[in-house]
């Protein structure tokens, strides 16, 4: 591939970076300085790949989900786990019956990229690379919470969303999903309720980067002992200001 044909495609990942509200073919010539006929031959091509996402009514292209992917890969190069490591390590006795967990984004699901096991027994069973849906976990909440709705729309296609069998709480539709990452935003971390597995509830908050939700950290175990009172009382305090710490770290 020639310079010039680099230097095109960039141009328009910039725009693109640069406006949230996304751009039709002819906002995005007109910035490019490039014809209508160019720009939607590199789109096409980056389409695809998930490079870039168009939305179906209004025809506005937006940054695609792999960037979230390739970001997070970009992250883990960063060595997050080896810093979270200690201060997840101090959560873990500062809060006892549950499992501490890290959690990135990658591929439209969250994966667990770090664990520590309920010193007393009461965590849910799960191993590092564990995948699932992100609207139906804390963890996934918070990385959810900052996307633009393209973003999301990215993930979540369809306004009926996955559900799984063993929850009772889940999540159902995207309207409602959008208004719950509205509160997350506002709070500062998020709540399972019973809403990936019955009869486990987990809270979690952000872990940033220059500014952007990297990661979440999070303690999940069995309701019957991390009740909502606790994660009100007890829980939700010392996961923020842990996930907070380790955001501090991530900018030295």
């Amino acid at each position: 591939m020639k310079i010039g044909s680099i230097e095109k495609w960039v141009g328009i990942i910039e725009h693109l970076s640069q406006n949230s509200r996304g751009l039709n073919l002819s906002e995005l010539s007109s910035l490019t300085g490039m014809p209508k006929s160019t720009v939607h031959h590199i789109l096409g091509t980056l389409l695809p790949h998930d490079y870039i996402y168009q939305d179906s009514k209004t025809k506005k292209y937006y940054l695609g989900s792999k960037f979230l992917s390739i970001s997070h890969r970009m992250i883990e190069n960063f060595d997050l786990r080896k810093i979270a490591s200690e201060h997840m390590h101090k959560l873990q006795q500062r809060c006892k019956g549950g499992n501490i967990n890290l959690f990135i984004l990658r591929n439209r699901n969250v994966v667990c990229i770090e664990k520590l096991e309920a010193l007393e027994g009461l965590g849910l069973s799960y191993g590092i690379g564990y995948t699932v849906d992100p609207h139906i976990t804390a963890g996934g909440k918070v990385l959810l919470s900052e996307l633009s709705p393209e973003q999301l729309k990215a993930i979540y296609p369809n306004k009926k969303l996955p559900s799984p069998a063993l929850a009772k709480n889940t999540i159902a539709n995207r309207d409602t999903l959008l208004k719950e990452l509205a509160n997350v935003r506002i709070q500062g971390y998020a709540i399972d309720n019973e809403e990936s597995h019955e009869g486990v509830r987990c809270v979690a908050a952000p872990i940033r980067a220059g500014g952007e939700i990297i990661a979440s950290l999070s303690i999940s175990g069995l309701a019957a002992y991390i009740t909502m009172e606790r994660i009100d009382l007890e829980l939700k305090r010392p996961v923020i200001e842990t996930a907070k710490e380790i955001s501090k770290e991530m900018m030295r």
